[in-house]
């Protein structure tokens, strides 16, 4: 059977999450890794690994997995789909600016002719899968998210694109009755000054309305995982026929599932005309790529 071979764009966390996961996954392989002039990181993804400045430089690719900061997803994405290549993104964007970002990706994928996964990590991601299902079961009702203190992909992926910042961890604590304090740990370059990085940080549009704290560390891979935790709960109407009630309580590493969902959003490419989908869109089926027929057997 020919693997499936992906690209990434952008080496940070997100970037080498995917790259695990691709190497353990026997109907996958890495391409290549496409990273800044500036940047080698090509050490960080194993030998034989290309890592280049641009995606023409590699040879085969059938899909790129997008792992930039999100205020650059947009503009690579564009880039991508010109170049006719299948794309995977998890931009974290809801509601309105997730219609937006959808419908600016699918007019580019149509153009193109080029099929396009957008929003797919862990929210939105998996866990619209799961408000979407739950939503089903009880049509009439609300649904209610309490996230747990933890890491924060959106926010390391930005801190990443720092300049000097070579890895970035950033976390969330939410007091009782309080603000918002985001504690960003960073591993600099060699070069980097530590002062103007943690300027740069806490001057960022997205660390401007929270109190931030930056904390320069030897080594982020030494710094013990900090999971995310979510409790997700579906109330039907009161009234509505045995008053349902459903309950997701999950914990889990942000940045390894996103990478997950980005790879099965991959798989989904080979079946999917052009333009921009999001998981909704996607039939279960589609998500398990050529394990399909065997999982719909075990499954249903």
């Amino acid at each position: 059977m020919k693997k499936m071979r992906l690209a990434i764009i952008g080496p940070g966390r997100l970037g080498r999450k995917c790259a695990e996961a691709i190497s353990a996954d026997q109907t996958l392989e890495l391409a290549g890794i496409v990273q800044r002039a500036d940047t080698d990181t090509s050490s960080d993804f194993g030998k034989g690994v290309p890592a280049v400045t641009h995606i023409s430089e590699l040879k085969n690719v059938d899909a790129a997995l997008i792992c930039v900061p999100p205020d650059e997803v947009l503009g690579v994405a564009r880039g991508l789909l010109q170049s006719r290549i299948p794309i995977v993104e998890c931009a974290r964007l809801h509601n309105e600016d997730f219609l937006k970002h959808k419908a600016e990706i699918h007019r580019v994928a149509l153009h193109h002719k080029v099929p396009a996964v957008v929003g797919a990590g862990c929210d939105p991601g998996i866990l619209s899968l799961f408000r979407g299902y739950f939503a089903l079961l009880a049509p009439h009702g609300h649904t209610e998210t309490t996230l747990h203190a933890g890491s924060s992909l959106h926010h390391s992926l930005a801190a990443e694109g720092i300049k000097g910042v070579r890895k970035a961890l950033a976390a969330e604590l939410k007091p009782a009755g309080g603000t918002v304090q985001r504690y960003v740990y960073v591993e600099l370059e060699p070069s980097a000054d530590a002062g103007e990085v943690e300027r740069l940080i806490v001057n960022d549009p997205l660390f401007l309305d929270e109190q931030t704290l930056v904390f320069p560390v030897p080594s982020i891979d030494a710094l013990e995982e900090t999971n995310r935790g979510v409790v997700l709960e579906r109330h039907g109407k009161p009234g509505a026929a045995g008053h349902a009630s459903f309950l997701l309580e999950a914990r889990f590493d942000e940045i390894g599932l996103a990478a997950r969902m980005m790879l099965t959003a991959a798989q989904s490419l080979t079946m999917l005309h052009a333009g921009a989908y999001s998981l909704l869109d996607l039939p279960l089926s589609a998500l398990w790529g050529r394990q399909g027929t065997a999982e719909e057997k075990e499954w249903i």
